[in-house]
């Protein structure tokens, strides 16, 4: 098993981890509601050091049954989707190259967007149990259509969506806004793109790493992720024509 290297990061990662903390942290103060900041909290994530995995699944196990596992690079939405039904939370190791001064991520997924972009939420049951659940119905359903599916309900939320806070204020909630500056500002400023939370119409909706999404679905709370799965579960996964191409990414 892939483990975590923790004494190959240089300075100069540790110095861009502070710097990509310390200015997400600033500009998402007000913007990403109170579940995340306790989970950010409760795991002990800190600016002044990038996280090591073993103290943090320390910390992990006192609120849930996940598990922080390292891999070395990206992995396919089946494979994620597999790790998920068994509550395992696969985060990538590397970070990335250096913090751009718009703090923009470049290229696909690095060690801040998994950890402290969506590992925080993970303390929130909901959000678990929405994880997992879908890694079950992967198992289930194992045509790359399927995959595709519900690779696209989880980046439509999980990577893309945003959340309805205890104040009724639509705040950042999927970890591609949290994590990058650029994404979170477009996001909250394209209120003609917010969509209220409808299953046929997120898996309507396309989705490919890399590009911007054209809609932003907006949860109105946690138990909206538990309807979804639910519906899922009881109604099946709906028949939609998936190009072929994307389905082998997706598999």
């Amino acid at each position: 098993m892939y483990q975590q290297q923790y004494h190959q990061y240089s300075i100069r990662e540790q110095q861009t981890w502070n710097i990509l903390y310390t200015k997400r942290a600033e500009a998402l103060s007000a913007v990403v509601s109170a579940p995340f900041w306790e989970g950010v909290n409760a795991l002990e994530l800190k600016a002044y050091f990038i996280p090591e995995f073993q103290k943090v699944n320390f910390h992990l196990r006192q609120f849930t049954e996940w598990e922080l596992v390292a891999v070395e690079e990206p992995l396919r939405p089946r494979q994620v989707l597999s790790r998920w039904a068994k509550q395992k939370f696969p985060a990538i190791t590397s970070l990335r190259p250096h913090a751009d001064t718009d703090l923009r991520l470049q290229g696909g997924q690095d060690l801040f967007q998994d950890v402290f972009g969506l590992l925080p939420w993970i303390l929130q049951p909901e959000v678990a149990d929405f994880m997992q659940r879908l890694g079950q119905l992967s198992l289930q359903h194992k045509d790359p259509a399927a995959t595709d599916l519900l690779w696209r309900l989880a980046q439509h939320l999980l990577g893309n969506g945003l959340l309805r806070d205890a104040s009724g204020n639509v705040t950042l909630f999927g970890a591609n806004l949290i994590s990058n500056a650029p994404e979170a500002a477009k996001a909250l400023k394209s209120e003609n793109a917010w969509h209220p939370i409808g299953l046929e119409e997120i898996l309507a909706q396309p989705y490919k790493t890399g590009e911007k999404p054209e809609v932003y679905f907006v949860l109105e709370s946690f138990s909206d992720l538990t309807r979804l799965v639910e519906q899922l579960e009881k109604e099946g996964l709906p028949v939609v024509e998936i190009p072929a191409h994307w389905q082998m990414m997706a598999s």
